[in-house]
C-alpha cells in the first residue's frame, strides 16, 4: 500500500467510491421507512400512528450505531464493523418481515432498533475510511457518498414498493435485507485503508502534509472543543427542520391540495434533491469552506421554512413543491458538512468516531421536531412552521460565532503544526 502512486491512489480510490456509495444506496433503504409505513399498517393490522414511531427510534438508534461502529472499527477493524452491520441490517430487516405482523414492539425492535444500529455501524464506517482516501476532495467524496444514501428512497424504495402488492411486504423486507447483507459484505472484503502518508501525496505542500507524522489536530477531541458545539447547534436546528419536512412530505402535500398521487412522487422530488443537493454542497465545501457551506445551507433552510409557511397560509400548493425540495437539499447538506468537517478540523486518527459524534445532532435534531410537534400539536402544520422558521433564522446567526470561533481554532492550529515541523526538523 506504502508504494502506490499517485495514479494508483487515483484508480483505487475511484473504485472505492462507488463501491461504497452502491453499499449506502443499500443501507440508505431504511429511510425509505416513509414509504414502507403505509405497507406497514396495512399488512401487519398495526395503528398508523404507532407505526409513525419507528422512524424517531430509527433515528436515535442510527447515531448511537454510528458511535458503536467506531469503536468495533477501533477494537477489530474495518472489515469486521462492517460485517456487523451487514448482519444486522439482514436481521432487522428479515426480522420485520417475520416477526412484526399483529406486534408493534417486534417493528420497533427488529427495523427500529436492530436495523438501525446496524446502518448506524455500516454509514459510519464506509464514510469515515473512504472520505479518507481523498484528502484533497474531502467535500466531493462526502457529497457524492451522501448523494447514494439520499437517493436510496427514491430507486430502491420504489422499486421495493412496487414489488409488494404481487408478493407481499415480508418477502420483500427479506429479499431487501439479504442483497444488502451481500453487498455490504464485498465491500468488507474490498475496501482498506489508505497509505499512512495519503496526505502528502495528495496534498503536497499543504500546513498537514508537513507534519503527517503527528498531526495536532489529531489530538484535540470534539467534546472538549467549544467550536464543535456551535456548530451542534446548526446541524440541531437545521435537522429537525429537515425532518419535519420529509417525515410529512406526502401528507402536507396533500394538505395543500396535491392529489395522493402526485404527493407520493413530491417525496422521491425531494429524496432526489436530497441526493444531488449533497454533492453541490460538498462541491461547495470544496471550493469555498465550511463557513460559507454552513451559510448557504442555512439561508437555503430558510427559504423552504418561508415557502412551506406560505403555502399554508396562502393555500399556494407550488410553493410547498419549492419549500419541500429545498428541505431536502439543506437536509442533506448537513451530513456532508459533517463528514468534512470532521475530518479537516479533527485529522484522521479518530475520524470514525469524530464523524459520529458529529452526526450525533440527529439525535438533537430529532428531539428537537418531536418538541416542536408535541409543544404545538402535531395537526398545526402551519404553526410549527412557524416555529421552524424562528429557528432557522437562529440557525442562520449561529453561522457568525462559529466563523469567529472556527477561524481562531485553524489560526491556533497552524502555529502548532509549524512550532511542531520545526522542532521535528531540529
Amino acid at each position: 500500500m506504502e508504494e502506490l502512486s499517485v495514479a494508483q491512489i487515483k484508480r483505487k480510490r475511484a473504485m472505492y467510491l462507488a463501491l461504497s456509495t452502491l453499499s449506502l444506496l443499500f443501507l440508505g433503504l431504511i429511510y425509505a421507512f416513509s414509504m414502507f409505513a403505509a405497507p406497514m399498517s396495512q399488512y401487519f393490522e398495526l395503528e398508523k400512528e404507532a407505526v409513525g414511531l419507528t422512524f424517531n427510534i430509527m433515528m436515535i438508534t442510527f447515531c448511537i450505531g454510528a458511535v458503536v461502529g467506531s469503536q468495533i472499527e477501533k477494537a477489530m477493524g474495518l472489515r469486521t464493523s462492517l460485517l456487523v452491520a451487514a448482519v444486522m441490517f439482514l436481521v432487522g430487516f428479515a426480522g420485520t418481515g417475520l416477526f412484526a405482523y399483529g406486534n408493534v414492539a417486534m417493528l420497533y425492535l427488529f427495523y427500529g432498533v436492530v436495523a438501525g444500529l446496524g446502518v448506524g455501524i455500516g454509514y459510519n464506517s464506509v464514510i469515515a475510511n473512504t472520505n479518507m482516501w481523498f484528502p484533497d476532495k474531502v467535500g466531493f467524496s462526502s457529497g457524492v457518498l451522501m448523494m447514494g444514501f439520499g437517493v436510496s428512497a427514491l430507486v430502491l424504495g420504489n422499486i421495493a414498493l412496487s414489488l409488494v402488492p404481487a408478493a407481499g411486504l415480508s418477502p420483500v423486507l427479506a429479499v431487501l435485507g439479504v442483497l444488502t447483507f451481500v453487498v455490504v459484505c464485498a465491500l468488507a472484503f474490498a475496501l482498506s485503508r489508505p497509505p499512512a502518508d495519503i496526505v502528502a501525496r495528495m496534498c503536497p505542500g499543504s500546513a498537514v502534509a508537513a507534519n503527517v507524522v503527528a498531526d495536532p489536530a489529531e489530538r484535540d477531541a470534539p467534546l472538549k472543543t467549544p467550536t464543535f458545539y456551535v456548530y451542534w447547534v446548526w446541524a440541531t436546528i437545521v435537522i429537525a427542520i429537515g425532518l419535519a419536512t420529509i417525515g410529512n412530505c406526502a401528507s402536507d402535500a396533500q394538505l395543500v391540495g396535491f392529489d395522493a398521487a402526485f404527493a407520493t412522487l413530491l417525496v422521491g422530488i425531494v429524496s432526489t434533491f436530497n441526493g444531488f443537493g449533497r454533492v453541490l454542497v460538498g462541491t461547495i465545501y470544496d471550493k469555498t469552506n465550511v463557513k460559507v457551506t454552513m451559510l448557504v445551507d442555512g439561508i437555503v433552510g430558510v427559504c423552504a421554512t418561508v415557502c412551506i409557511i406560505g403555502a399554508f397560509s396562502m393555500g399556494v400548493s407550488a410553493l410547498y413543491v419549492v419549500g419541500a425540495i429545498c428541505c431536502g437539499f439543506c437536509y442533506g447538506g448537513v451530513p456532508v458538512v459533517a463528514s468534512a468537517m470532521s475530518r479537516q478540523r479533527f485529522g484522521s486518527k479518530s475520524y470514525p468516531l469524530n464523524l459520529s459524534l458529529a452526526n450525533f445532532a440527529i439525535v438533537w435534531g430529532s428531539v428537537l421536531n418531536v418538541i416542536v410537534q408535541t409543544v404545538v400539536g402535531g395537526e398545526a402544520r402551519l404553526t410549527i412552521f412557524v416555529v421552524l422558521f424562528v429557528l432557522s433564522i437562529l440557525a442562520l446567526l449561529d453561522v457568525v460565532p462559529f466563523s469567529k470561533m472556527w477561524n481562531a481554532d485553524m489560526r491556533a492550529l497552524d502555529l502548532r503544526r509549524r512550532e511542531e515541523t520545526v522542532e521535528s526538523d531540529r
